[in-house]
């Protein structure tokens, strides 16, 4: 019998999970099937199958956080592993047996979930070990504290680690400092995974992403039209956990998928339907995507006839980088993780660039309200709420700000969010559809 290697329960669990929700999904009629959605759960399966391997094999992996240049990593060979994307991706299926699970360790549950996710992840060791940790000093002070328990807790204690630390401007002076730490992570890379670094690969990888974010900006260019040519959430979801999380970079799978999706977006527009075609309300969401949204988006469709639009999941600030050189490539990969990544983009340096891309959003998208969703572990946006009612008020769009949290519904509930969109759409003038 093989030794079983310490760490890999979890993700067996997830495989089979994974391989249950897709077989009864391929199950039902072609025409029933959600060929976006099965596409990402085997790749989610795909990537937790890599993980386990490494484990097995003794080839590398590595953990680290979303923004961290994936696209080295990848171009090296080396599978990237996040083990908080798998507990929010598996909440719902296990009808949140995490979250009460998390209830349970002793640290304050007025601290970030998303950071108790990663305290929880470690001491419960839901991970095998890997051979390197790369971690970043941002966007918020609470990653801080999850990356410095990494390295102390169970199975990840002593694990070789590497930190980007940028700075807090947006100059080039910044993204050249962020490029010449990422020669030092190749190196760390080189040093720790045993692999080589080959400039062509990295390019190769680069090129391919530069292709799949322009696909994701001309999806969004269709989401201005009405009604709304996709549901909301779905596609900033799929995009955004494939391009950071699951795939490698640049694999061309994605790039087909994403090319599928914008010629139905397009599909959709010149036949002027959408998943929505009692379109009323077109909301704009200035934050990340809770892991809830599934059941909100449902709901406020069916009542409100109301689309979100557009969130910064959805963002795509992203800069066709310049692969002439490897100089011009590691320049444009600094930009693209310290300000084009969402959180990252908004939760550091000056506050110019959330009134800006909110300002410029709800113009583009013609959005007739914001649901500012007001997480309880962005301390940040405390202070950002402010500058968000002046851009409402000036715009003259309707502005609810709420208290919730993005990881948990029981923080707030759904009756209760459900109950005060409600209100507000009420208070605005909407009116609920008609049964």
């Amino acid at each position: 019998m093989a030794e079983k290697i310490q760490g890999t329960e979890r993700l067996e669990e997830y495989v089979a999970r994974l391989t249950g929700m897709i077989d009864q999904m391929e199950s039902q009629p072609k025409e029933q099937q959600n060929p976006v959605l099965i596409f990402l759960l085997k790749a989610l399966r795909e990537r937790d199958e890599k993980v386990l391997n490494c484990a097995h094999t003794g080839a590398p992996f590595i953990v680290s956080w979303y923004g961290n240049l994936p696209e080295i990593s990848d171009s090296m060979g080396i599978v990237d592993y996040n083990p908080i994307s798998d507990i929010f991706f598996h909440l719902g299926p296990t009808q949140y047996a995490d979250a009460y699970q998390l209830d349970k360790l002793n640290i304050d549950p007025k601290i970030c979930t998303l950071i108790r996710y990663g305290f929880y992840a470690m001491s419960n060791n839901l991970m095998p070990r890997p051979t390197a940790f790369v971690s970043m000093a941002e966007p918020c002070d609470g990653l801080l504290m999850v990356h410095q328990s990494w390295e102390e807790i169970g199975l990840m204690k002593g694990v070789p680690t590497y930190m980007i630390d940028p700075g807090y401007d947006r100059t080039d002076t910044t993204f050249k400092y962020v490029a010449d730490q990422l020669r030092e992570l190749i190196q760390f890379y080189e040093k720790t995974c045993g692999v080589k670094y080959d400039f062509l690969k990295l390019k190769e990888v680069v090129d391919e992403t530069n292709i799949q974010y322009a696909l994701w900006a001309e999806c969004n260019e269709y989401m201005r039209a009405s009604p709304a040519p996709m549901p909301s959430f779905v596609m900033q979801d799929a995009f955004w956990y494939l391009m950071q999380h699951l795939l490698p970079c640049g694999d061309k799978r994605v790039t087909g998928l994403m090319t599928a999706v914008r010629d139905m977006c397009r599909s959709n527009v010149e036949k002027h339907v959408g998943p929505v075609m009692d379109e009323q309300i077109r909301v704009y969401w200035p934050d990340l995507d809770p892991v809830w949204d599934n059941e909100l988006a449902a709901w406020m469709a069916e009542e409100w006839g109301a689309v979100v639009v557009g969130s910064f999941t959805g963002l795509t600030p992203y800069q066709k980088i310049d692969t002439s050189t490897e100089e011009s490539t590691l320049l444009g990969l600094a930009r693209r993780g310290t300000l084009e990544v969402p959180m990252i983009r908004q939760g550091r340096g000056f506050v110019d660039v959330f009134v800006e891309d909110v300002t410029k959003a709800i113009q583009d998208y013609n959005c007739n309200a914001v649901i500012f969703p007001g997480y309880m572990g962005h301390k940040d946006q405390s202070g950002i709420s402010k500058f968000l009612q002046r851009i409402c008020r000036d715009l003259d769009v309707p502005l609810l700000s709420m208290t919730t949290d993005l990881y948990d519904i029981r923080y707030t509930g759904m009756e209760k969010i459900q109950n005060d969109i409600s209100n507000f759409f009420s208070a605005n003038g909407f009116k609920r559809l008609k049964k």
